[in-house]
């Protein structure tokens, strides 16, 4: 009996060795900001039909979802205050500091969910919640996106919900890496219009080469004066790499790029990814590896001095980069179990939602 406690003592110190929680305080680490997707409709909700989840054509009942692995809640609305409720629950009780919520205004839901539904109920956690701004990279007249921008930054950079770093409220203004729409005269002009009408504002520039040899931030894109951080979305989306040894020189080498221009760095972490039913020719899988992808990613990120560490995703369920709670996990918060950990607490799940 003695002998096989033994044993199993020794497991469980030799598992906390593999994932070892920092010695430094929850305060010491950096911000957790975590990209929220505000996107997804289904037939039970306001617009009566399948957004994201599955095609609109699919049956409300036995719908085949376009999904890796489901939602430990099911499919959602992203306009549904109890759903949003628990998210901002679950991100509060793992540590995540802060929400980016994919913003199109009026374009899909987001806009609405946005003001209507996840700024009031972030306002009843720690949690805080700023704009990832997705209609940058679209706009051949930056007029219109202006009026939208500074509209709605009007109207909620205000709430006590709503992330500020250095005193402003925070924008983080996403492109794709191949061939992004914005410029850095256009970004001057976004700029200039949005903050004579608001005030300034902390803007997060997602900005990666993408040639082979080069991934760190464009020259023209350094010297561009009022970008206040510097990051990306993902690995993936440049290169197919998730390893601890592939990540860190990968990660040190943007790092210089950014610590030049005399910005702060803002660098992403994958649970894992699996967008092979969304791309069945060109996606591809990186896998949880029992918590490790995740665990590498942030050493990595840590090792290269970000700034803040942008958690792709909190619930970016078709391309499977969630660490939203999933029924087909053994543990379904393993994930928000590791956060937390880094943040130097245990993770206890808080109820689930009313349906």
């Amino acid at each position: 009996m003695i002998g096989r406690l033994l044993r199993v003592i020794g497991g469980v110190v030799a598992a906390l060795a593999a994932f070892p929680v920092r010695a430094d305080t929850a305060s010491a680490h950096p911000p957790i900001w975590a990209f929220y997707y505000a996107w997804y409709g289904v037939p039970q909700g306001p617009r009566q039909r399948w957004e994201l989840w599955a095609d609109r054509g699919e049956p409300a009942t036995g719908a085949k979802l376009r999904l890796p692995f489901r939602p430990l809640v099911g499919p959602y609305d992203s306009t549904d205050p109890a759903i949003v409720a628990w998210h901002c629950r679950l991100a509060e009780a793992a540590g995540i500091d802060a929400f980016l919520v994919s913003w199109w205004g009026g374009a899909n839901i987001s806009g609405e969910a946005f003001e209507r539904v996840i700024l009031p109920a972030a306002r009843a956690t720690r949690v805080k919640v700023a704009l990832n701004c997705e209609l940058a990279q679209f706009h051949g007249d930056i007029g219109p996106l202006v009026e939208r921008l500074a509209g709605v930054l009007t109207r909620c950079q205000g709430d006590p919900a709503y992330l500020r770093r250095a005193g402003r409220p925070v924008v983080y203004l996403y492109q794709v890496p191949f061939d992004p729409k914005l410029t850095p005269a256009t970004f001057a002009e976004l700029r200039r219009g949005v903050e004579a009408k608001v005030g300034p504002v902390w803007w997060a520039m997602d900005k990666i080469r993408h040639d082979a040899g080069t991934y760190g931030v464009p020259a023209e894109w350094r010297a561009t004066e009022g970008i206040d951080g510097f990051g990306f979305y993902g690995t993936f989306s440049v290169r197919r790499i998730s390893e601890r040894a592939e990540l860190r020189p990968f990660f040190a080498r943007y790092a210089r790029d950014v610590r030049a221009a005399g910005r702060e760095l803002l660098l992403p972490m994958h649970p894992a990814l699996d967008n092979r039913v969304i791309q069945p020719k060109e996606g591809f899988e990186i896998p949880f590896r029992d918590g490790e992808t995740l665990e590498g990613y942030h050493a990595a990120a840590l090792a290269a001095g970000a700034d803040v560490l942008l958690l792709t995703s909190f619930n970016e369920w078709p391309e499977g980069t969630v660490v939203e709670p999933s029924a087909d996990w053994p543990d379904p918060y393993r994930h928000l179990r590791q956060v937390a950990r880094w943040k130097g607490r245990e993770f206890v799940p808080p109820a689930l939602p009313a349906r």
